[in-house]
């Protein structure tokens, strides 16, 4: 059976994180996974303001039950949205596509791709670390790891492959936001999150909010059961649930 491949990181250089290779680049990405015959992890992350997407590689991505894991079964790729963190201008095209091509609507998001680039599993941040994330991914696809189970070695194909070339994304088009408006509401009662327009925050949390044609920045006051309390650009205001 193949195993299981979680591709969270795009981009074209290789980030170390205890122990674990985490690739920027997705199709380099989605190769390896083939060659190795692997499941592939995307990670839609706002790395540097997103604490649900903080905690989640806290408490797993950096466990070493679970790069042990990643390290027997998993090609790991992020797809970074962060707010402070210098990215070049063809990376950030690369993750917006990419959050586009998946319908992306809030972090952290784990997008998870058979050898063949076919998605089989969406989740979000998963209570129980390592373990419980693990058999979150296998009880859905029915797959064991090596840890588990052994698995026959990967023999390389024996015919050449024909070379990978990489075809720059084109420029997409700009999401156009209407005014301030409250998407979701989320998360246990003593750790709620509330999407505002493009961005997830919790209470006393501060982010740049795209509305209309301008940037405003949103400070998060109090989340209730149907609204949140906010100051945008200084200015107090409660924003109701949208209901579809």
């Amino acid at each position: 059976m193949r195993r299981l491949i979680l591709l969270v990181v795009l981009g074209c250089s290789i980030l170390s994180g205890a122990g674990v290779e985490w690739l920027v680049d997705a199709h380099a990405a989605q190769e390896k996974a083939k060659r190795e015959n692997k499941y592939v992890l995307l990670d839609f992350t706002g790395s540097d303001w997103c604490g649900w997407c903080q905690k989640l590689k806290r408490e797993v991505f950096d466990d070493p039950a679970f790069v042990s894991f990643a390290q027997a079964n998993l090609v790991l790729v992020e797809v970074d949205f962060p707010h402070h963190k210098l990215m070049s201008r063809e990376q950030k095209l690369a993750n917006a596509r990419l959050a586009t091509d998946y319908g992306i609507s809030g972090y952290p998001t784990i997008i998870v791709l058979d050898p063949d680039g076919k998605p089989v599993n969406r989740l979000g941040y998963v209570h129980g670390g390592p373990a419980g994330f693990i058999s979150k991914l296998e009880a859905r696809e029915k797959v064991h790891s090596k840890i588990i189970q052994a698995a026959e070695p990967v023999v390389p194909e024996p015919a050449p492959r024909k070379p990978f070339i990489y075809t720059p994304p084109p420029p997409t088009t700009p999401i156009k936001y209407g005014p301030l408006a409250l998407k979701a509401i989320s998360g246990s009662k003593n750790r709620r999150m509330v999407l505002i327009n493009n961005a997830s925050m919790m209470t006393g949390e501060t982010a740049k909010v795209r509305a209309e044609e301008k940037t405003v920045v949103v400070a998060c006051k109090e989340i209730r059961d149907d609204s949140v309390l906010i100051t945008a650009d200084g200015n107090p205001m409660e924003l109701k649930l949208t209901r579809r």
